[in-house]
């Protein structure tokens, strides 16, 4: 379990890294303003030498394909080229919507020579656009090897991103006495915090670039936000229980390989606020108070497709417009990887320094994230009332 009462998805234990900044954050400040950085100390995570990483995603190939001919009864089928990929010769497939079942007897460009009323079905007329549904396949005694089917997948690719935030204070503050203590300590914590906010907002809401600044190289990341395009809903009416349904079904409709099928879904209070009243409306939504070990505070979301652990994210609180979206992750998906973990150049020499009438440092951090499993996750947006259904 990587963050006990969270998600279950990875087998890393949170905080045990010496000099691990999100496991500072999450031991620190835990119910602060980057929970998703805090988070992922418990995520999978690695140190890579290159401003670029690049991952492969796989989709299951599902099988379920759409001819794109009016065959009628006839015993040509013709099909997308990506539909068309899945298909050999030998296989069995099953029209769902009148239950005939069709064999396929060989493979030519886009096209697919049947046997048509398999099994003793009847044989019904297909118009294009009908579905079809990949069943399984069958070979004759002493055959010879099938054409194989790879599912090569697709490559993606993020940016590393420097993010640098620094603390000062002149020899005048340090000498003064403040109520609040230290007021280097005090400086430094803040721009840790600060700087964990700025990791916070660009693994979610970053945008990729690649230039140069200053005549220097530039690089930003694509946040988790941008890098989700497929699930993706709009709330243009009141919300009601059958809207989540559907998106919910698209989400829980893949999985990371050999993982819990559960999710965890930042949101804001406005959200929160409307699943709340649909589960008085209608009694469809069960959501339970909860708290991890931690310290962060954990809706606990059962749906019928699978768990969630729901948490209002401080940062989309404050914005008017984050406050009325969700966006729901696969933990298991979530991968940070580092060029230069985050260190802290101190230049603390208490007044020292000849010439200078000041102290320093700055915490930097060069890093990007990924979200390996594009299909697993989704936003919504525009959560504002709720309706009953």
């Amino acid at each position: 379990m990587a963050v006990q009462g969270v998600f279950a998805s990875d087998q890393n234990i949170a905080g045990t890294e010496k000099g691990d900044f999100a496991s500072a954050i999450l031991q620190v400040h835990p119910t602060g303003s980057a929970p998703l950085l805090a988070l992922s100390s418990g995520m999978q995570s690695s140190d890579i030498k290159s401003v670029v990483t690049t991952w492969f995603e796989e989709n299951h190939l599902a099988g379920y394909l759409l001819v794109t001919n009016a065959a009628g009864t006839g015993t040509t089928l013709s099909f997308s080229a990506a539909d068309i990929s899945e298909l050999v010769a030998g296989m069995l497939i099953l029209n769902q919507a009148t239950g005939e079942y069709i064999f396929i007897d060989s493979i030519s460009g886009l096209n697919a020579t049947v046997t048509r009323g398999f099994g003793g079905t009847t044989n019904t007329s297909i118009s294009a656009t009908d579905p079809v549904q990949i069943i399984t396949t069958a070979h004759e005694e002493g055959s010879s090897k099938p054409t194989s089917i790879a599912n090569v997948g697709y490559p993606r690719f993020n940016y590393m991103q420097i993010m640098r935030d620094s603390w000062d204070a002149t020899g005048t503050a340090k000498a003064v006495a403040y109520h609040t203590g230290d007021v280097v300590a005090k400086n430094m914590a803040d721009a840790g915090i600060f700087h964990a906010e700025k990791i916070e907002k660009a693994f979610l809401w970053g945008k990729k670039t690649i230039g140069t600044l200053n005549n220097k190289p530039f690089r930003t990341m694509d946040g988790i936000v941008n890098q989700i395009t497929t699930n993706t809903s709009s709330q243009t009416t009141n919300t009601q229980w059958e809207d989540i349904d559907a998106f919910l079904q698209t989400v829980f409709e893949r999985n990371i390989k050999g993982q819990p099928n559960e999710r965890i879904a930042f949101c804001g209070n406005t959200v929160l606020g409307v699943l709340n009243k649909i589960a008085q409306l209608d009694g469809v939504i069960n959501l339970t108070p909860g708290q991890t070990d931690f310290g962060m505070k954990i809706t606990k979301w059962m749906t019928p497709y699978g768990d969630i652990s729901l948490l209002t994210h401080p940062l989309m609180n404050e914005n008017p417009l984050w406050t009325k979206e969700m966006y729901v992750l696969h933990p298991g998906a979530i991968r940070v990887k580092y060029l230069r973990r985050t260190f802290h150049d101190a230049n603390d020499k208490d007044g020292s320094r000849a010439g200078a009438d000041a102290d320093y440092g700055v915490y930097t951090t060069e890093a990007t994230i990924e979200y390996a499993g594009e299909l697993t996750g989704g936003i919504y947006t525009g959560i504002d009332t709720a309706a009953a259904s």
